[in-house]
């Protein structure tokens, strides 16, 4: 595998200056170019060693040891894993079973802003590594120039003038040889940030698809409420029906009145309601529409009714699994950014070399430009040690570290935080299950109850108050197993964006 690393600077600049013998001869073309060729060989020669990095980044073994660390704090299993069920979740959006809310999400992550800009931000990363990997080739330029000058002559001679002539072009090579490594670990770092921008894009694809279904899940229970609302409204209208025809029988007319009163409160209350959960699923929608990436109109239908589950967690899942979170990926990334940083700040204290040379011809005359006598070159080799920079370089070292560090606990702190994500979505998935069976019983029996107080009070053998409560008591169990049916599902996508994609755990997300 190939390593780069971070070194000092080894410029190899190319000025070729001159071809002229040790006689004042004129260098033959023949041998100028075999001094060429022996030259190209050694910079092949050195470009081979600096391509393979001897030199790779320091303190690497920490990194090792540091990550190490803080993945050995994932238990061996869940706490709160279930029993195995019959059947074993099928994926991430199939477990909702519905095509609609599979539409809007593949809508949402398709079209959203904001992952457009994360994919953009990958994009920047990819081209930044280029460009700190750009320091590992020699960079080549062409230079010409013509210059014609004109220079007074002596007083004694007045009118006679100087003129000359110069024409040059010349090939400029200038290479950085990274002997130490650093400018291969500066493209290293690079890369690790290039990958966490890749890994943070795909978190917030990740997070937009479960916040869209959340959001579809939070409109259908809305509008679920409201119908039910609405449908609270129509059956206290046709109990205060009943009590009006009680108060036209004229018996107890007291009793009677108090009771329409009362039937009329709950009716207005009733209406409230209604209009309070319009304006929520008016909201939603809204939300929703932002999600997809449309103008928040208020229009959109959503996915209809809350779908159901098609089966329950399956167990044995390996806590390993979490760690391929696109979030925890990416914070590893920048802990080895960061490493790579520190190495380079650390070896910026050692000696740089540069290599300089160029080629290229010179003459008084254009046309001669083309003969092999107008040939110049030069090359050069400089060695340079940094001795004092008033503590510099070792603060940068100390800042690199402590950067390093940083990002290490930050990754830390974003493992125990998934780590309480999931167990915490397990624990709902069994806590609202076992709520929604309570819930679903309650719901018949308090209909049921709602049938007999009716019967009761038509036969005068109860008051009105108990028919009322039996009403509320029945609408409130209704809206209650809607509220935990749909809290079900968002808990649902929580746990699959906790695990970072689906249930199983070669799937990325």
């Amino acid at each position: 595998m190939v390593r780069f690393a971070v070194s000092n600077r080894i410029k190899f600049h190319m000025a070729w200056q001159g071809v002229v013998g040790k006689k004042g001869m004129m260098m033959p073309f023949d041998t100028f170019l075999s001094r060429l060729r022996r030259a190209a060989i050694i910079c092949g020669v050195l470009a081979a060693a600096v391509g393979c990095s001897f030199f790779k980044p320091l303190s690497t073994k920490r990194l090792n040891a540091d990550l190490s660390a803080v993945r050995g704090t994932a238990p061996d299993r869940w706490v709160m894993l279930p029993r195995p069920p019959q059947r074993a979740a099928t994926g991430w959006l199939d477990d909702f079973g519905s095509t609609k809310l599979t539409a809007l999400v593949n809508r949402a992550v398709t079209t959203h802003p904001s992952l457009k800009a994360a994919e953009a931000r990958v994009r920047q990363a990819r081209a930044q590594v280029v460009q700190e990997g750009a320091a590992l080739l020699p960079a080549l330029s062409v230079n010409g120039f013509a210059n014609r000058a004109q220079a007074p002559g002596d007083q004694r001679f007045a009118g006679i003038n100087q003129i000359a002539n110069r024409f040059n072009w010349t090939v400029n090579v200038a290479w950085d040889v990274d002997f130490w490594g650093v400018v291969a670990d500066s493209r290293r770092a690079a890369v690790a940030r290039m990958e966490a921008s890749d890994e943070t894009w795909h978190a917030a694809r990740l997070s937009l698809a479960a916040n869209t279904v959340q959001t579809a899940v939070t409109l259908a229970e809305s509008e679920q409420l409201y119908r039910l609302a609405e449908e609270d409204i129509r059956v206290r209208r046709t109990q205060l029906g009943i009590l009006e025809r009680q108060l036209d029988r004229g018996l107890d007319p007291d009793r009677a009145a108090l009771d329409v009163t009362l039937s009329q409160a709950d009716l207005a209350r009733a209406e409230s309601t209604l209009q309070q959960r319009g304006r929520t699923a008016d909201e939603t929608r809204r939300a929703l529409e932002a999600l997809l990436g449309d103008y928040p109109a208020g229009k959109q239908g959503g996915i209809g009714t809350l779908p159901n589950l098609r089966s329950g967690v399956p167990a044995g899942l390996p806590s390993e699994m979490l760690l391929r979170r696109p979030d925890l990926r990416a914070a590893e990334r920048r802990v080895a950014a960061a490493l790579a940083d520190e190495s380079s700040a650390k070896k910026a204290l050692l000696p740089s070399f540069r290599l300089t040379g160029a080629l290229g011809r010179t003459s008084q005359q254009l046309h001669q430009l083309i003969r092999p006598e107008t040939a110049l070159w030069n090359l050069g080799t400089q060695a340079a040690q940094t001795l004092f920079q008033g503590g510099r370089l070792k603060a940068g070292i100390d800042l690199e570290r402590a950067r390093y560090d940083e990002n290490l606990q930050s990754y830390a702190n974003s493992v125990l935080t998934a780590f309480r994500e999931v167990e915490t979505a397990l624990a709902a998935e069994q806590f609202l299950t076992a709520q929604e069976v309570a819930l679903q019983q309650a719901a018949a029996l308090a209909a049921q109850a709602e049938k007999l107080a009716l019967g009761q009070y038509e036969k005068g053998l109860s008051d009105v108050l108990t028919l009322l409560d039996t009403r509320q008591r029945t609408f409130d169990a209704q809206s209650a197993l809607i509220a935990v049916k749909a809290q079900r599902l968002r808990n649902r996508a929580a746990l699959h964006l906790a695990l970072g994609g689906d249930f199983s755990s070669q799937t990325k997300p």
